[in-house]
């Protein structure tokens, strides 16, 4: 535990001083637990004390996150502390867990890093172009190709989450800080209530009126654009989009009942990536 206290302190100046040049934050934490560290929290209870704090239906209040970036410095470090020898010995509800948590976790550190910022999408750059190829979360040890270099969030979202444990519901679960996203959660996921905590957020995202809309009069789905972006995932999961909005979709929302769901016509609600900041309404 001294270790990992340590290793916490030292980060704050390590983040402060990447927030100020702009540059990557990263640490040399990937020692095993034989060595001195504690084991991981798997309560997640930093993440979720931020989170608590900041996060409302309306969106992340970031500022008020760039506060406390002690307390966020200590949980990134946790995460970075984590070997490809302990996460071998973790349940998959453990480490599905701590990849949803690590993907919104350094989404959020990278806003913090950059704000103010009108959108994520204004933080890609050369060469890699899109923010989301950016390599940038120091999770060096746990690449999914097995390389000890940067991952990127898609790194994690396409090569980890989405391939390993092949759940479409991870698509309400990760948050990449754009008003269309899915809220982000106020609390982390933890492995004992995951399967509650992913059906939650799954059904609050689809009968979200702001994200989604389904329209009986109309026999019409006006879906978010993620499940035109991801639908091999609801067709593996439910054998199609509509099958999967009517696995979830509260009868009030559906105008009564769902059963006229299956066979509705699909459109796509316009995405916007307007940074989903409370300050800025």
């Amino acid at each position: 535990m001294r270790l990992r206290i340590a290793l916490a302190l030292i980060s704050v100046g390590a983040f402060a001083s990447s927030c100020a040049s702009g540059g990557d934050f990263s640490l040399d934490v990937g020692k095993p637990n034989s060595q001195g560290l504690a084991p991981f929290d798997h309560t997640h209870a930093l993440w979720t004390a931020l989170l608590s704090q900041s996060v409302t239906p309306e969106g992340t209040d970031y500022a008020r996150i760039a506060k406390e970036r002690q307390a966020f410095d200590r949980y990134l470090v946790g995460l970075q502390g984590v070997t490809t020898a302990e996460l071998g010995t973790w349940t998959r509800e453990q480490k599905f867990a701590f990849w949803i948590n690590a993907y919104n976790a350094y989404t959020v550190r990278l806003i913090v890093e950059n704000y103010p910022v009108a959108s994520i999408k204004d933080l890609g750059d050369k060469p890699f172009g899109s923010v989301f190829d950016k390599p940038f979360v120091p999770l060096h040890a746990l690449h999914p190709s097995g390389r000890a270099t940067l991952l990127s969030l898609n790194d994690i979202e396409h090569g980890i989450l989405r391939k390993q444990f092949t759940d479409a519901r991870v698509h309400a679960a990760i948050n990449c800080a754009s008003r269309s996203c899915p809220p982000l959660l106020d609390e982390a996921f933890v492995a004992d209530r995951l399967e509650d905590q992913l059906d939650s957020v799954m059904r609050r995202f689809v009968n979200d009126p702001r994200r989604n809309r389904l329209n009986r009069r109309t026999n019409t789905l006006r879906l978010s654009k993620i499940f035109d972006w991801f639908k091999s995932d609801f067709v593996r999961d439910a054998g199609g989009v509509p099958g999967y909005v009517a696995r979830f979709a509260d009868p009030t929302s559906a105008g009564g009942d769902t059963a006229w769901i299956a066979g509705a016509r699909l459109q796509s609600e316009p995405y916007s990536w307007q940074l989903n900041d409370t300050k800025r309404r």
